[in-house]
């Protein structure tokens, strides 16, 4: 997979692991976490916010990692909107996230495909070259809006035997619970072809502060261990596992049946 976006024309190819190139500009690995503030959140957000903010200082106390990565937190309802915009994680400022109305799966899409867009062109325009972007999306429930699969194709989907579609596709992970259910998750995990397949995970553990911990410690290891791989010449998404004592499900995109 080619996963440096140089251009809206990048191709996708079957290497799993980038190079660095020789070319100048600092390299930025994107992270975006896509937070479900329905009303069915309320009695969580107390603990969504620590878990958010233990996820950040994870990342800062590596200095390598917090100058590879760059950070954005999204929230969504029956509306989405970009409260963290992507900067580094030591730049971030987390505000406490309130809950909204519905369960907008399709609105979380688009605004992540319009935040990205004018992320990664801004990070181009000072130089800066822009690894394929990571997407960690949580929901505790059904999305309300029929026709979010169509939403997401439409936004996020690439087509790798016409070369049609999204070509600046992201690597989705899914983290379901409560009334989130596998193929719902399953399906929102991305790509869903080549070496390295988007993961989904469930959870039906009832104590959620407990279970966003997990999930969040699960986005820290992704991130760091990801970030660390770009000091050593090369960058690549590794692939998250759950805490083995987590009790969460997981798999790859596309097994679900």
């Amino acid at each position: 997979m080619s996963d440096y976006l140089e251009s809206a024309e990048s191709e996708y190819q079957s290497t799993e692991t980038v190079v660095t190139a020789t070319v100048e500009g600092q390299i930025i690995m994107p992270f975006y976490v896509i937070c479900d503030v329905s009303a069915s959140m309320d009695r969580d957000m107390d603990e969504l916010n620590r878990s958010l903010r233990a996820l950040q200082d994870d990342i800062m106390a590596n200095p390598v990692v917090d100058d590879l990565t760059m950070l954005s937190v999204i929230t969504f309802h029956s509306t989405a909107q970009t409260v963290v915009p992507l900067a580094a994680p030591s730049e971030v400022n987390l505000p406490r996230l309130t809950v909204g109305g519905a369960t907008n799966y399709g609105a979380a899409f688009r605004e992540f495909a319009r935040a990205f867009d004018a992320d990664r062109a801004r990070l181009k325009s000072e130089g800066k070259k822009v690894y394929r972007a990571c997407v960690f999306f949580l929901s505790d429930g059904e999305p309300t809006d029929r026709d979010y699969l169509s939403t997401f194709r439409s936004v996020i989907a690439y087509d790798p035997v016409t070369m049609s579609g999204n070509k600046a596709f992201p690597y989705i992970v899914t983290f379901g619970f409560r009334q989130a259910t596998e193929k719902v998750m399953s399906q929102l995990a991305y790509p869903d072809f080549g070496n390295s397949k988007g993961r989904w995970f469930l959870s039906r553990n009832n104590n959620i502060g407990e279970l966003l911990k997990s999930m969040t410690a699960t986005i820290g290891n992704t991130i760091v261990s990801s970030g660390m791989s770009g000091s050593q010449g090369t960058q690549q998404i590794i692939p998250p596992t759950p805490p083995a004592s987590s009790g969460m499900q997981f798999g790859e995109a596309g097994d679900f049946v």
